[in-house]
């Protein structure tokens, strides 16, 4: 056999070697890519997860501070009133008796007695509202009334002389309720399950320990 000819066939017996690592390199390259653009869609997705779940925190917290404020708007008289006289199954004290002194406080009652809205919708093009500029959240929100005790001690500020009517107060827990969830699109009549987005409803619990009166 030739010199020539040996070359030739060795050569001949190398290619498909090299296609072989061709493959394996591109398909190397291939899986890699895939896992990278996998992993930044995991970012932005915990990303918008743990956002959904700070603003879901940012409105509990609005939902009491509210609630604060409408008892300080000299209705505490009659939301203890409403507690004791025409109580309401609540599932901050769902352990105890029926008929537990209880109050619901629901957001439209908020914003009906404060006067004001506690979400801004969002205005295409113009303004992003309270849950950011794409519209395709929704909250919602609702405080329960509670475990009404006496405070025990005079409370700084009040009366003491004895010369009008004695003021009472009343310590009460309030337990907000507040979830911030997905909207399907404008225009779908599909459920979320559907609607080709992502489904996930964000849900927090605040409890707060009150002072509120005169009652």
């Amino acid at each position: 056999m030739s010199p020539a000819l040996k070359r030739y066939l060795a050569r001949k017996s190398q290619r498909g070697t090299t296609v072989v690592v061709v493959v394996m390199v591109t398909t190397l390259i291939t899986a890699i890519g895939v896992f990278a653009v996998r992993n930044a869609s995991q970012i932005d997705q915990a990303v918008g997860y743990s956002r959904q779940s700070s603003q879901t925190i940012a409105l509990a917290e609005l939902g009491t501070s509210a609630a604060i404020s409408d008892f300080g708007a000299n209705k505490a008289a009659a939301y203890v009133a409403q507690m004791v006289n025409q109580p309401e199954t609540c599932i901050a004290n769902s352990i105890l008796p029926a008929g537990t002194p209880c109050a619901r406080l629901f957001r439209s009652d908020i914003e009906a007695s404060t006067q004001d809205t506690l979400l801004e919708p969002t205005v295409e093009g113009s303004e992003t509202g309270s849950l950011g500029p794409s519209g395709a959240m929704m909250g919602d929100l609702y405080v329960e009334v509670t475990e009404r005790h006496p405070t025990g001690r005079p409370i700084a500020g009040t009366d003491l002389g004895g010369t009008g009517p004695e003021l009472k107060y009343a310590k009460v827990t309030l337990t907000t309720t507040a979830q911030i969830r997905p909207t399907a699109p404008t225009g779908s009549t599909d459920d979320l399950c559907n609607a080709g987005v992502a489904a996930v409803a964000a849900k927090k619990v605040m409890r707060a320990r009150v002072v509120v009166g005169p009652i």
